[in-house]
């Protein structure tokens, strides 16, 4: 308890440094937890930096992530508002009502391949499921995917096994994100302007040429706005107007 208190006190003083920019506005983090410790500690750290610049979390442990994970760490690093473990799918309902959004920081691959061929039979893929199936964002990292117990495979129908599951749920809507770009993309498109409306990812701004490989980086029912001159292909206009995307120049 006093870890927690000490915690939530130097979060709210890093939040005044940094200008307490964000606003959330009832937005509010599902952090899902699979069996993987690939770069685990580098994923907590985004996850505390996402913390830091306001957002509000909570976190779902997979059966696997129980038994493999330090939990006890990982709750008091992130001092979460609620947890959830494998029990807890009984009130997915629920749960899916008080997050607007699913961040999956190792994702593996036996839960990719269950999401991507709907096969919700556990905690987890129920959960990306879910808010999928109610056009929430669910945020997604494959790096635990693309380097099975660590190590990148040479066998290329492993890797494209691995990338038609990604592909294909990147078609649902799932946005990809890496180590470099969690703040970019899970933190500029959950700001909101004094108004309420949503601010868009820039992240494309210095991009001359927009392809369908970008708008699929894209959350569903966004605007994007772009610098005059700048090229958009046929696909990724049709792509466009599948996820409902408005893109306009500037």
């Amino acid at each position: 308890m006093k870890t927690k208190i000490t915690s939530n006190v130097l979060e709210d003083i890093s939040k005044r440094l940094l200008g307490g920019s964000i606003s959330t506005k009832g937005e509010k983090a599902l952090v899902v937890f699979n069996g993987s410790n690939i770069r685990l500690d580098k994923k907590l750290n985004l996850i505390k930096e996402l913390k830091n610049k306001g957002m509000k979390t909570s976190l779902a442990f997979s059966f696997m992530a129980e038994g493999l994970l330090d939990t006890e760490k990982i709750i008091n690093l992130l001092t979460p508002e609620n947890v959830y473990k494998e029990a807890d799918i009984f009130k997915l309902q629920n749960i899916a009502k008080d997050h607007s959004l699913i961040i999956g920081p190792n994702i593996t691959m036996n839960t990719l391949s269950k999401v991507s061929l709907g096969m919700i039979d556990s905690f987890v893929p129920n959960l990306i499921w879910t808010f999928i199936y109610q056009g929430k964002k669910v945020y997604l990292d494959f790096t635990s995917v693309r380097n099975y117990l660590g190590e990148e495979t040479k066998n290329k129908e492993i890797l494209n096994i691995a990338e038609m599951y990604i592909n294909n749920v990147k078609k649902m809507g799932v946005i990809e994100i890496n180590d470099a770009d969690y703040l970019e993309k899970v933190v500029l498109e959950n700001q909101t302007h004094e108004d309420g409306s949503k601010k868009e990812a820039t992240n494309m701004e210095n991009k001359k040429v927009i392809t369908e490989k970008d708008i699929l980086s894209l959350s569903p029912n966004h605007r994007l706005v772009l610098p005059k001159g700048t090229i958009v292909t046929p696909l990724a206009k049709d792509k466009a107007g599948e996820m409902n995307i408005n893109i306009e120049i500037k």
